[in-house]
């Protein structure tokens, strides 16, 4: 083992070579927490999600058992009218 020592015999200070740039870093991060944001908003459309609270904003219900079912009910009615491809 070679440890360097300054000129009076004590242990060098080891510094970093290359620091992280700060702004890199954070522009980074926002990427990825914008691709997390998009990527939990696809999935609230895929499974109903934010279709339930528009719906629930429309009819200024609270959520429960009740109003997801005339949601379902709704929503099945409207799925069953388009017209189908092939």
């Amino acid at each position: 083992m070679n440890a360097r020592t300054c000129g009076a015999g004590a242990p060098a200070r080891v510094t970093s070579e290359a620091k992280p740039d700060r702004g890199k870093a954070d522009t980074i991060l926002a990427a990825i927490t914008r691709s997390f944001a998009v990527l939990i908003a696809v999935l609230q459309e895929i499974f109903d999600e934010s279709a339930y609270k528009r719906f629930l904003e429309r009819s200024q219900l609270e959520s429960s058992p009740k109003a997801y079912a005339v949601f379902r009910n709704e929503n099945d009615q409207a799925k069953s009218q388009r017209p189908r491809c092939c």
